[in-house]
């Protein structure tokens, strides 16, 4: 084996902790100050980017909820004046019969022909 493997294993070999280490760990561990507990989505907004990208993501619901309300008043509209093209249409049918009918009266006490 050759120095430099064998340097390298010697660095990288367990070696037990110094006497009194686990407790100087812990004791270290107990002098923290306890963390305060926050609900999950205080942690999730702490972040800058998933802020942002909630704030985009509400941003283009709230986009998309508006286009599809316009959408939805523009189809409303364009079927109310189909149905008032409709109502003309139908009144329009009727006074264009009822004008013909005198038409035709008045040609038949004539002897007019048909028009």
């Amino acid at each position: 084996m050759n120095p430099w493997e064998e340097s390298l294993r010697e660095a990288l070999r367990r070696k037990d902790a110094p006497p009194g280490f686990s407790d100087r760990v812990l004791a270290r561990v107990r002098d923290l100050p306890a963390r305060e507990k926050r609900p999950w989505f205080r942690a999730f907004f702490a972040r800058p980017a998933l802020r942002w990208a909630a704030a985009v993501l509400c941003l283009a619901i709230a986009v998309s909820v508006a286009y599809r309300g316009r959408q939805e008043r523009q189809r409303r509209q364009g079927e109310l004046a189909r149905v008032q093209v409709k109502q003309a249409l139908r009144i329009a049918s009727v006074k264009l019969n009822a004008a013909r009918r005198m038409v035709q009266e008045v040609n038949q006490g004539t002897g007019q022909s048909r028009l």
